[in-house]
């Protein structure tokens, strides 16, 4: 015992050292970082702050301005180990800010009594998310006028964005209540609900949509497809359809970034997108990592595999 207590008082003299070594500005940038990833970080209870806290301040101890410390950042949150936080410095970097084009899918052509839904990645402005909404909405409309045995909600290639207009757009296909939680490290949580037209996390009004819907689809079958590339929002669509009724889940696992991020600014302008939550499905299944389909399939077979099931289950 004597031995640790000795190496932790080495450790953390060092630690003071490199600390008194930096300017203060710096000092108390890194400082002001660390003590919100501590405090609201998802892993926050996996991580020995005392060695963290040294570690980073030894990354650091060249660092003579707030924006020397960048690297040492996006370092840190490396080390949070959710794969899903990130660091937007305020001043940018001119190496690989250049926006990439975005991938664009097509729809998949199904049988006439099997509806199709695919939905996209959204991200963008406010005004944005009511013409996404929209556009779903009409689908939904148009399709449902005919006799459908059942719908395919394609979440293919779903990266995420904003997962509220992603609800909000599928209204008619989950129906309304609580769909999913967001639960911290300290096994708090909180719902997220979809009621006519309005989106909360618990009471609070989070968005809504003046689109009125005039079919309720929420008892058809559906067959959800993910896959790879079905990320963080796009995992949230997937645990909210996860425990649904009359709803299976084909393709391959998702991405695996199921936590929900929170934006956080820093002293100098900078962002901290921070995961502080894993999702969790209506029964409170917690998932946080990859989402496994109810039925692992190739991504080339996963479409004719959810409408053979919708066959089958209209057969029962």
């Amino acid at each position: 015992m004597k031995i640790l207590h000795y190496l932790f008082l080495i450790l953390a003299f060092i630690s003071c050292q490199t600390q008194n070594s930096i300017p203060k500005e710096v000092s108390e940038y890194l400082t002001e970082t660390l003590d919100l990833l501590e405090e609201k970080s998802v892993n926050k209870s996996k991580i020995d702050w005392n060695e963290f806290r040294i570690d980073i301040f030894k990354k650091a101890q060249n660092a003579k301005t707030i924006q020397d410390t960048y690297s040492t950042i996006s370092y840190a949150i490396s080390k949070l180990n959710d794969n899903h936080s990130y660091f937007k410095p305020a001043i940018k970097s001119e190496i690989n800010s250049e926006d990439k084009p975005l991938p664009i899918f097509s729809d998949e052509i199904t049988p006439n009594d099997i509806g199709y839904i695919r939905i996209p990645f959204c991200i963008g402005a406010e005004n944005e998310y009511n013409n996404y909404i929209t556009k779903i909405r009409e689908k939904i409309e148009k399709q449902s006028q005919k006799e459908l045995k059942g719908w395919v909600i394609d979440l293919r290639g779903n990266f995420g964005g904003n997962m509220w207009p992603m609800l909000l757009a599928i209204e008619p296909l989950i129906g309304n209540g609580t769909l999913g939680y967001f639960i911290d490290a300290n096994n708090n949580n909180k719902a997220w609900k979809i009621i006519k037209g309005k989106a909360y996390i618990e009471d609070q009004l989070i968005m809504e949509t003046t689109i009125n819907s005039k079919e309720n689809l929420n008892n058809q079958f559906l067959a959800i497809l993910t896959d790879n590339q079905t990320a963080s929002s796009g995992e949230a669509i997937t645990v909210a359809l996860k425990s649904r009724e009359n709803s299976k889940s084909f393709g391959k696992p998702t991405f695996g970034v199921s936590t929900g991020c929170v934006s956080h600014q820093l002293s100098d302008g900078s962002i901290i997108n921070l995961a502080e939550s894993s999702f969790a499905d209506r029964k409170m299944t917690k998932y946080g990592s990859s989402i496994l389909p109810d039925f692992e399939i190739e991504e080339n077979q996963a479409l004719k595999a959810g409408i053979e099931w919708i066959y089958k289950m209209n057969k029962n």
